[in-house]
């Protein structure tokens, strides 16, 4: 494997989407970037709002136009969101609240960004680092959340994006 731009300057950290429902880093980005000591700074932890129930309402919200977002998929996404409540609601906790929690439980070498728009998004976001899951509890989770209903992106951007090669 070529890690040319590590030959040029140090890399420290790479910035990539991760989320309970975008999880491709995990079967070769993650492993060579643990060999080289990089760390990652993990950005769309809710998937654009999904897991957290967060629906395109107004007219100008672009993902209305995102595949998880749109017609059939949205309705099947709906229920995944569904199973992630039922499980955050088990441990007391809202859905993001466990969505983050995943993600900080995953990997020690992730650092999660979270993006509240609002005071009561930051206090919710805030929250998950109070959840414990144990190793069975992540398991749970991915075992309960299947596989989500379309792409992150459109068909054209996703062909650029190396993260899902």
């Amino acid at each position: 494997m070529s890690f040319g731009a590590r030959a040029v300057h140090p890399v420290h950290d790479l910035q990539i989407e991760y989320s309970i429902v975008s999880r491709a880093p995990e079967a070769r980005i993650f492993p060579a970037l643990e060999e080289l000591g990089i760390r990652v700074t993990a950005y769309g932890l809710l998937s654009r709002g999904l897991l957290s129930g967060s629906k395109p309402s107004a007219p100008n919200d672009f993902r209305k136009h995102l595949p998880r977002f749109s017609g059939e998929n949205l309705e099947k996404n709906q229920r995944l969101v569904e199973v992630l409540r039922e499980l955050a609601a088990e441990k007391g906790v809202t859905a993001s609240q466990l969505a983050i929690a995943w993600v900080l439980a995953k990997n020690e070498n992730v650092i999660p960004v979270i993006g509240p728009r609002t005071r009561e998004q930051l206090r919710d976001a805030l929250g998950a680092l109070d959840v414990n899951l144990s190793a069975e509890d992540v398991a749970r989770i991915e075992d309960a959340v299947p596989e989500v209903a379309g792409t992150r992106y459109d068909e054209r951007q996703m062909k650029i994006l190396d993260s899902e090669k």
